[in-house]
C-alpha cells in the first residue's frame, strides 16, 4: 500500500474515535502499531483496515477493560470471549462491593454510625486452602453471598466496619505483587452463623457442598449442621 493510501494519525483518530494521544500511547506500548512511521518526523500513518481493531479497542476501553486484557482480546474471537467473560466477573465483583457500601451508607443515614465496644477479641479472618480458585469463589458466592476481593485474595462477608464483617482468605503462592499467603496444613474447619440453618444447609448443598451431618438440634448448642466445601474444608453452620 502506498503512503498516499494510508491515513494520517489525525484522520485515523477521528474515524476510530480514539484521541491522537491515545493512539500514540497504544503505539508506545505495542497495543496498536501504525503501519508507517516517518523516520525524520516520527509522524504516524495507519492502514484503513486497522480501523476495526481501533474501534474494538475504543469499545473495550469504554467498559473500563484493562489494557492487558484488551491485548488478550485482540488475539481473536476466543481471546475476546475470554477477556469479556473475565472482565464481566471483575465488574460484577466491583458492583457487589459498591452495593455493600451503598447499603452501609443507607444504614448510617437512617440509624447513625454506632459501633458496639469490643469487649473480647473476635475472629474476623480465617485462611483456607482451595483446590481451584474459580470453583471456590463460585461456591462461597452462591452458597453464602460472599464477595471475592482479588486484591486481598479474600472472600468478604458483611461490610467493614459492621459487626458481621468477616474475611475468608484464600492461601496462595507468590503473586504478581510479590505477596505470599500460606494456608494451614491440610483442610480447615470453621463455623458460620446463619439466619436459617436448614435453608443455608440446602443452599450450600445445591452450590456443590457435600453433607457432613444434617441440621440437628442439640441441648448444648444452637441448631447446626455440617458441610464440606468443594476443596474439602469443613464448615459448621449454626443458627444465629
Amino acid at each position: 500500500m502506498s503512503t498516499s493510501e494510508l491515513l494520517s494519525i489525525g484522520v485515523f483518530a477521528v474515524a476510530s474515535g480514539l484521541s491522537v494521544n491515545a493512539l500514540r500511547h497504544y503505539d508506545e506500548i505495542g497495543l496498536l502499531k501504525p503501519a508507517s512511521v516517518d523516520p525524520a518526523t516520527g509522524y504516524r500513518r495507519y492502514q484503513p483496515d486497522q480501523l476495526q481493531q481501533a474501534r474494538l479497542i475504543r469499545a473495550l476501553r469504554q467498559v473500563d477493560m484493562p489494557i492487558e486484557s484488551i491485548s488478550h482480546a485482540l488475539r481473536g474471537p476466543e481471546g475476546l470471549a475470554s477477556a469479556l467473560r473475565d472482565h464481566r466477573e471483575a465488574l460484577a465483583g466491583q458492583a457487589a462491593r459498591l452495593a455493600e457500601l451503598i447499603a452501609a451508607t443507607d444504614r448510617y443515614a437512617k440509624g447513625g454510625i454506632t459501633m458496639t465496644d469490643l469487649k473480647t477479641p473476635r475472629i474476623v479472618q480465617v485462611t483456607i486452602n482451595v483446590t481451584d480458585l474459580e470453583s471456590a469463589v463460585a461456591f462461597y458466592t452462591d452458597a453464602f453471598g460472599a464477595t471475592f476481593n482479588s486484591d486481598i485474595s479474600s472472600l468478604t462477608f458483611g461490610t467493614w466496619p459492621s459487626e458481621d464483617f468477616f474475611l475468608l482468605t484464600i492461601a496462595h503462592d507468590t503473586d504478581e505483587r510479590g505477596r505470599t499467603h500460606h494456608g494451614p496444613s491440610g483442610r480447615s474447619r470453621f463455623g458460620l452463623l446463619v439466619a436459617d440453618v436448614d435453608a443455608a444447609h440446602a443452599k450450600a448443598l445445591a452450590a456443590g457442598a457435600t453433607e457432613q451431618y444434617p441440621p440437628v438440634d442439640q441441648p448444648w448448642r444452637p441448631r447446626s449442621s455440617g458441610v464440606i466445601d468443594p476443596s474439602g474444608n469443613w464448615i459448621d453452620l449454626a443458627q444465629a
